[in-house]
C-alpha cells in the first residue's frame, strides 16, 4: 500500500480484501453493491478521518405523498436507530451514517456493520410507510 494513495483508495483496497463489491466513482466516492442495493462511500482527501456511507433513494414518494408524514416517519426512525440519518429530499428518502475513525483500516472494518445498520433503518422506515412508489429493498 503506497502512502501516496488517496484515503478512498485505501478503503477500496481493504474492502475488496473483505470481498465487498466496490468501485471508485471519482477521487472521493465509491459505489458498494450488496443485496441488490447500491451504497455510496464518501471519503474526502483532505479529511481522511471522516467518512459517510449512504444508501440514496431508498424510498420514492408519489407527488401526492404527505410530506409531513414522511418527515415525521424519518424522525421516528432516526430516534429508533440513533446512528442513521434519514433525509427527505424532493420525492426521495436517503439514509446515511457518518463516522470519525482513526483511519481507513478502522473505517473499512466498520463498513459491513454500517451497511447492515442502513438496511435496518430502511426496513424500519418501510415497516411504517410501506414500500413506496419505487422500492429499493424487497
Amino acid at each position: 500500500m503506497s502512502s501516496e494513495q488517496t484515503p478512498l483508495a485505501h478503503y477500496i483496497e481493504r474492502l475488496r480484501a473483505q470481498e465487498i463489491d466496490i468501485e471508485a466513482m471519482d477521487e472521493q466516492a465509491a459505489r458498494l453493491r450488496q443485496d441488490h442495493l447500491e451504497f455510496v462511500l464518501v471519503v474526502a482527501a483532505d479529511e481522511p478521518a471522516f467518512f459517510q456511507l449512504m444508501l440514496p433513494g431508498v424510498w420514492q414518494a408519489a407527488a401526492s405523498s404527505n410530506r409531513l408524514r414522511l418527515l415525521e416517519t424519518a424522525n421516528d426512525v432516526m430516534n429508533t436507530i440513533k446512528a442513521a440519518k434519514l433525509v427527505v429530499h424532493q420525492e426521495a428518502v436517503h439514509v446515511s451514517v457518518e463516522q470519525f475513525v482513526s483511519g481507513p483500516e478502522q473505517g473499512a472494518a466498520l463498513i459491513p456493520g454500517l451497511m447492515e445498520l442502513l438496511k435496518s433503518a430502511v426496513a424500519e422506515f418501510q415497516e411504517r410507510l410501506g414500500m413506496g412508489e419505487a422500492p429499493r429493498i424487497h
